[in-house]
């Protein structure tokens, strides 16, 4: 019981992990030298999104996740009925 103890306390530690930070990466980029509003940098850009309207950055990547949960799925299919070629 102690090992399965030890990996139930594993899987906590890793679905408890943030995916992502906003609050790291804008850090990360004022520590680099940015302001915060780095254009060029698209992670920055929407860690600020995520921090000034989070309801827009999370209607953007829940549309982006599943357009390319779509798109995967046509091409397994694809490649399911016609082969790799």
């Amino acid at each position: 019981e102690k090992d399965n103890k030890t990996m139930d306390e594993k899987i906590d530690k890793i679905l408890d992990t943030p995916f992502f930070d906003p609050d790291k990466i804008l850090d990360d980029d004022a520590n680099n030298g940015g302001d915060g509003s780095s254009s060029s940098n698209p992670l920055t850009w929407f860690a600020n999104l995520v921090k000034n309207d989070y309801e827009t950055a999370e209607a953007l990547y829940a549309g982006v996740f599943f357009g390319v949960m779509v798109i995967l799925g046509q091409e397994l299919l694809r490649m399911y009925m016609y082969g790799d070629g």
